[in-house]
Parts: C-alpha cells; structure tokens; sequence
C-alpha cells in the first residue's frame, strides 16, 4: 500500500476533525519489515504471543481504561492503553523506548483472565427467536476502544470508491482522495492480497490480546458443508445448504494444493475467495458465508459491515479462509518470515490506525505517562513548528520513516531520531549534521532545497516536504530560520 500511504498520510491535516495534524513527512521510507512471526496457531495464522512480531489495529482513545499489566509486553516502553509498564514512556529516567503496537504486537489485555474458560461466545436472541453469537463484552470493549468495527468498514469502502460497492456502503471516506487506495475491491490481484493480509494482521492482533482464549477467533477447520458443522444456535438456519457454485469453489479451496496453478500468486487466490466472478463479491464464497446466517436485529449481525467483526461467525469464516491461505503458502514454499508478508502486516496496521485516526481523533496507540519538563532552543522554537505541520504523519504513535517530530514524546527523544541519522530517503545525507543546515535533509526537504542538493544514490526523494500542502501546511520563513539556526548552532538537546 505505498502509494496510499504516501498520499494518505500527508492528508490528515487537510480533514476537519484533525486540524492538530500535519501532513509533514520529511523522510518517506516505508516501515521497515517486521522480524519473523514464530510458530502458527489453529487457523493458520502465526501464534499470536505478546510482544510477538504480529500486527494489531488501533489502540484506545486516552481514559479508554484499558491498561495492560507489568510485564504483558516485550517492550519496554512504559504506556498505558494496551502497553507494558517499565520504561519512561517518554520521560525521564529509564528506557525511552516506546511500544508500538504494530512492530512489536499487542500487549494482553488484563480483562482476558476474566473470561469464561472454556472460551464461549455470548448469546443474542432476536423478537423473532433467532439467536446469533456475539464476541465476549471484554473483547466487543477491547475494539471499541480501538474503533475497530469502523476502521474495518471504513477499509473495505474506502476501497469501493471507484463504485460497484455493497448497497448502502458509506463511501463518504472517498471524499478525501489521499485516503482511497490505487487498488479498489475485486480490481486486480493486489487488492486480493490486502484482503487477505488485513484479516490476519486483526487476528493476530486478537490472540495476542487475548492470549488465554485465542479459540474464540478460531477458523472452521475445514469448509462448512452441513448443518452439524456449525455450532448448534446456527444450525436451524441452515436451510437447503450451500449452491451448486459454491459447493464447487469450497472443494477447490479444500484441494488448494492439488489447485496451485489456478492461482499464480497469493493476490489471485485472494481475489477469487473475496470476488469470484462478481466485482461486488456478492457470489463469492466470502460474501455466502457472511450472508448464511443473518440475524438483522443483531448489533453484530454477519450481514452488516460496520458492526459485523463483533459477530463470532465472522472469525469462524476468516479463520477458515485464512486457513486456506496458509496451505497455499506453505505448498508454494513460502515462510512466515518473509519480508513482503511482514512489511505487508505493518502497512495494513498502520492504514488501519490511520483510518482509525480519522474516525476519532483522539484515538492514540499507545497513551504515555507525562512527559518531562524541557528547555531549549528546539523544544522551544523548533518543535512547535512540527507539531503544527509534521505530527500527523510522523507522530510517536506510527511515525513515517521512524522518524517522530511530534507528538507524545519528549523533545530530547525527537533529537536523538534526527542528529546524526543517515536520512534513507535521502541518499548520502543524514536527517541532521549540526552546525551545517545546508547538508541537513531535513532542513532541506522542509526549505524545498533538496532537488537541488546534489543527492546521490537509490533513494532520493527530493519533493518539498509536506507534499501537496497549501501555504498555511508549510514551514514560514520565521520557521524555516529557527530550524536553520538550531542546526548551525550545533543542533543542541534540549535541557530540563
């Protein structure tokens, strides 16, 4: 998804709700590739472990109440909201490292212990005595807090833009270009892939966060062909079963290995469980199992997309799709630990908590402790320049490039990810030297002077730094010059 993070990263600022957000980016590199998931859990997707090297979706908005426990994660960074205690969380004193939930995986939500053992999902009945299986309340929160189910309706429309999108789509997303992917839904094989990467990346993210019952996000472990396939509320509502169609693609997909040469890449076979022969997906096998057992007056019915992953049908389906990926990766000889599928989870993270982002701009990923007080040339006539223009695109939470300039992190940590950093869009250069603004590509890309800096190397990225932005989204010449200064004065720390 580069293209669409390029252009939707650099438009947050431009939308209402996010006038504290900047399209700044002055340093382009994509994520760098997660290291590799260990292990597979039922369903065929990686173990979901804390600090596991899976993805996950947005984290709460600050005051959400949920805090992770000591130790629940890997990292150090000390967060509230789904992050391990034990760093500084951006202040002072001990490791400033912060958790980022879509490098590191999700902490493990402390109401998990209190869930029923055995794993059950809870019961809806309908005025009209059907019944539907919801997700726990404890985890229904867990996604709310992370405005899950919107992010995920909004993924999917954002890609209907060019149409042929479900009846009653909320499309209202497409106003805002940036936002809308160059691959729509059922286009080509690529969107095919981001359908089945972002499934996995929201069940992995599940399973870390409930590590003691990861059996609710479980798959069907093979196709469904009969009513006592199904647990047992759905069973009566299994009617005369499945079309003659469908039948068909289940068997394929049940003998992918024996298929392979049907589908040459990942992207084709996702293409084909998503979108069959219809660019809607309404005769694809994803859009019967969804469309199966329909419960309208549910809050989580299977057949409605802005509430449908509360549905515990829902992973039933995904898991067993998911499944069926797994297979044809393993018999194309594909790993876990390659580096396209874990650059391929990190994007769909970070386009998932952008998304996220917009639907609620308070939504934060991982909330720190108060920040130190701080001093300084920077910190006082630098950063704030930042953070009226950059912190959209390169906040603490998801920054562009790992570069942080705003934000809930300290000044003295943004310096640190800047002074003497090779710039990796920036060929020879380094984001700052002190004493020499002229060789710094951060000045340079902020003052519309890298074209002409004599970058050499793969990467040059010489654009003009926010791309797009109108005047009042650009650096002022009182800005550009305190950026300018701070650097030839030696690029200083701030001080406490």
């Amino acid at each position: 998804m580069r293209i669409w993070k390029s252009g939707v990263l650099g438009a947050l600022t431009a939308l209402g709700s996010f006038a504290s957000l900047g399209a700044c980016s002055t340093d382009t590199l994509g994520p760098e590739p997660m290291v590799p998931m260990a292990g597979t859990a039922s369903g065929g997707v990686p173990a979901a472990t804390a600090g596991a090297s899976g993805v996950a979706g947005n984290q709460p908005s600050s005051g959400s109440g949920a805090t992770a426990t000591a130790g629940s994660s890997a990292s150090t960074g000390g967060a509230s909201g789904g992050s391990a205690s034990g760093g500084g969380g951006g202040g002072s004193g001990g490791d400033s490292t912060r958790h980022d939930h879509c490098e590191h995986g999700e902490s493990a939500d402390p109401r998990d212990p209190s869930l029923a053992t055995p794993s059950r999902p809870d019961v809806f009945t309908a005025t009209n005595g059907d019944v539907d299986l919801a997700l726990p309340k404890a985890v229904l929160d867990w996604m709310d807090e992370r405005v899950w189910k919107q992010s995920h309706d909004a993924w999917h429309n954002v890609r209907r833009c060019g149409g042929g999108g479900l009846p009653g789509a909320d499309t209202s997303v497409c106003k805002n270009k940036e936002f809308v992917p160059e691959n729509q839904e059922c286009e080509n094989a690529e969107d095919g892939y981001e359908f089945l990467v972002m499934h996995r990346h929201m069940m992995i993210a599940l399973r870390q966060a409930f590590p003691q019952h990861q059996e609710l996000f479980a798959g069907f472990p093979t196709f469904p062909y009969e009513a006592k396939d199904v647990p047992t509320q759905w069973q009566s509502r299994f009617g005369t079963g499945w079309t003659q169609q469908i039948l068909d693609t289940a068997k394929k997909l049940e003998a992918i290995e024996d298929n392979l040469a049907e589908f040459p890449t990942e992207g084709d076979l996702g293409k084909f469980i998503q979108c069959s022969t219809m660019s809607n997906g309404a005769s694809s096998i994803h859009g019967a199992l969804h469309f199966k057992w329909v419960v309208n007056d549910s809050p989580n019915s299977l057949g409605k997309q802005p509430v449908n992953i509360g549905n515990f049908m829902f992973w039933k389906l995904h898991g067993w799709i998911d499944t069926i990926w797994q297979r044809y990766r393993v018999a194309k000889g594909l790993t876990d630990s390659e580096p396209k599928l874990a650059e391929a989870l990190l994007d769909q993270c970070r386009e998932m908590h952008q998304l996220g982002r917009l639907i609620d701009p308070d939504l934060v990923q991982d909330p720190g402790g108060p920040l130190p007080v701080e001093h300084g040339a920077f910190h006082e006539t630098v950063r704030p320049a930042f953070e009226r223009i950059c912190a959209g695109c390169h906040s603490e939470s998801s920054p562009e490039a790992k570069m942080p300039l705003g934000g809930h992190i300290s000044s003295a940590d943004i310096v640190k990810s800047l002074v003497n950093v090779p710039s990796f869009s920036g060929g020879q250069f380094q984001r700052v030297v002190p004493g020499q603004p002229s060789q710094s590509w951060l000045y340079l890309k902020a003052a519309n002077m890298a074209a002409s800096a004599g970058c050499t190397g793969a990467m040059c990225r010489t654009q003009a730094m926010p791309p797009g932005a109108t005047a009042d989204r650009t650096m002022t010449a009182n800005e550009l010059a305190a950026l300018s200064k701070w650097i030839s004065d030696g690029a200083p720390a701030p001080t406490p």
